[in-house]
């Protein structure tokens, strides 16, 4: 059955928004590709001093020497040979430091004379392991990994740490010195060979090896939550230490504890239903004080009671200083989607730089924002894109469903376009999965851009977690943004208006 209905949107919007993070782009043509002065002679330099450190230390097994850096396993740390740009003092700045190919010295404040992969190798020499990088595509909103202080060394004055060297314009201060996260670039095809995995931030654009912003490929990132929209708009060079252009710089990176203590820790929260079946809907408390829920620290079961109040408690007698903390939560398959629904708001709140960091969820199950879905979505006259709609109900235990297919077309000679609507009967995982199979099939032969991964599903709130789950499992390994809306219908769909 398809319908056609008006819309005040002039195009079709493919809202990849809601993955935040854009895919690798490789560019070639960029046009900033201007270097300090002198950088030849820095080159020149670097090379010199990596010839002459291969002689020096040619017999010491506690010493890594790569062009451009120097790393010391005995003394856990690393020396970078740096040069500074042509960045001036309150200029906008969104890297610390880049590849010395990178076409982005325009907004960053040092170049590295060492390649990132080698940094990343030299990381690896002294004993650091590499954490898990900022990647909404992976739902995974929090950077994971060990800090490491980084540092310009200076002579006869202490080190400077780079956190110093920027500003934040509306708090006049600088950056919060809390380190940076060894987060390691990926693996990713080569540029010309996409039989050939290289390592992304050597040869993608902008090659970083030190973000302000949350970035999924560079070698280190904030430990905090940073949009590159916000760091550029806020973060200016610190006028107050200088640099000449091309100034050939030492920088030292140094793992924050040098005990080998490990600041990121995992925690696991386990959720389960105590809750006998009734058809009257409960109230949030009552939700909530009917689950069953357990903390843990590996195998350790961290909360006394198994409540939400023990479980708060406990978290808040973790400590923030010492250790950043991921929480996996775990929901059991009994568990009421209204049950979900009401803890999920509860994690809301917490899952903060302050609170609780929350980890993807484990493979076949919905990350818990889903049950705190985006009501704005609802308006399919206002939205920027269209995901699929899947209505499910359930009778005599079983789930079946209504999918509905959402384009905008365009008529010739119309002034603006209109919803074509296509409803599908999906009697079962099987069957949704067939249909998106033929949508992404259907899309490819016509050469079109990909449906975002998106599916707003609407379901009775007595549905259980592992019913929705079972029922969504073809979908969750390529669509992984669900939104959950409990006790909705699908929002109406109109008649065509008719030709005056």
């Amino acid at each position: 059955m398809k319908i056609l209905m008006k819309s005040s949107w002039p195009l079709p919007l493919i809202a990849w928004l809601c993955l935040v993070a854009s895919p690798l782009v490789a560019q070639e043509n960029a046009p900033y590709k201007s270097k300090p002065k002198g950088h030849e002679q820095n080159l020149q330099r670097a090379a010199s001093a990596y010839a002459g450190n291969l002689k020096k230390y040619a017999n010491d097994t506690n010493l890594l020497v790569l062009p451009g850096l120097v790393a010391d396993k005995k003394q856990k740390r690393v020396a970078v040979m740096v040069e500074s740009t042509r960045l001036g003092p309150n200029s906008a700045c969104e890297f610390t430091i880049i590849g010395e190919t990178s076409d982005h010295a325009y907004e960053a404040l040092l170049l590295s004379l060492a390649k990132p992969s080698e940094v990343h190798r030299a990381l690896q020499f002294i004993g650091a392991t590499p954490g898990e990088p900022f990647d909404p595509e992976s739902l995974r909103f929090w950077a994971k990994g060990e800090s490491f202080v980084l540092s310009l060394d200076r002579t006869n004055e202490p080190p400077l740490r780079l956190e110093k060297l920027l500003l934040d314009r509306r708090t006049g201060k600088t950056l919060p010195e809390e380190g940076f996260l060894f987060i390691g670039s990926r693996m990713v095809p080569a540029l010309n060979d996409p039989g050939k995995k290289v390592y992304a931030a050597d040869e993608y654009q902008p090659k970083s090896i030190v973000s302000l912003f949350n970035s999924t490929f560079s070698v280190f990132e904030v430990p905090y939550s940073a949009p590159q929209s916000v760091v550029y708009q806020n973060t200016i060079v610190n006028p107050e230490y200088e640099f000449p252009e091309g100034a050939l710089l030492t920088l030292v990176i140094e793992p924050a504890n040098k005990d080998d203590s490990k600041r990121a820790k995992d925690l696991v929260l386990l959720v389960e239903t105590g809750k006998t079946p009734t058809d009257k809907p409960g109230t949030a408390m009552e939700l909530l004080t009917s689950l069953s829920l357990q903390l843990k620290d590996a195998e350790t079961v961290l909360n006394g009671k198994p409540t939400l109040i023990s479980v708060v408690k406990t978290l808040a007698l973790l400590d923030g200083k010492q250790h950043d903390y991921y929480l996996t939560v775990s929901f059991g398959d009994k568990v009421e989607l209204s049950q979900a629904q009401a803890l999920a708001k509860i994690l809301s709140t917490l899952d903060s730089e302050q609170g609780i960091r929350i980890n993807p969820p484990p493979a076949g199950q919905l990350y818990y924002r889903a049950f705190t879905p985006d009501l704005e979505l609802l308006d399919r006259e206002a939205r920027f894109f269209h995901p699929w709609e899947l209505s499910l109900a359930e009778k005599d235990g079983r789930v079946s469903g209504k999918l509905l297919l959402i384009d905008s077309v365009w008529k010739p000679g119309a002034s603006a376009s209109e919803l074509e609507i296509t409803e599908l009967s999906v009697s079962g995982p099987q069957d949704l999965r067939r249909e998106l199979e033929a949508e992404a099939e259907r899309t490819r032969k016509a050469d079109k851009r990909a449906r975002p991964p998106v599916i707003m599903v609407f379901a009775p709130s007595t549905l259980n977690y592992g019913q929705l789950t079972k029922f969504l499992e073809p979908a969750l390994p390529t669509h992984k943004i669900i939104h959950v809306y409990l006790d909705l219908p699908l929002p109406p769909i109109p008649k065509p208006k008719r030709k005056t």
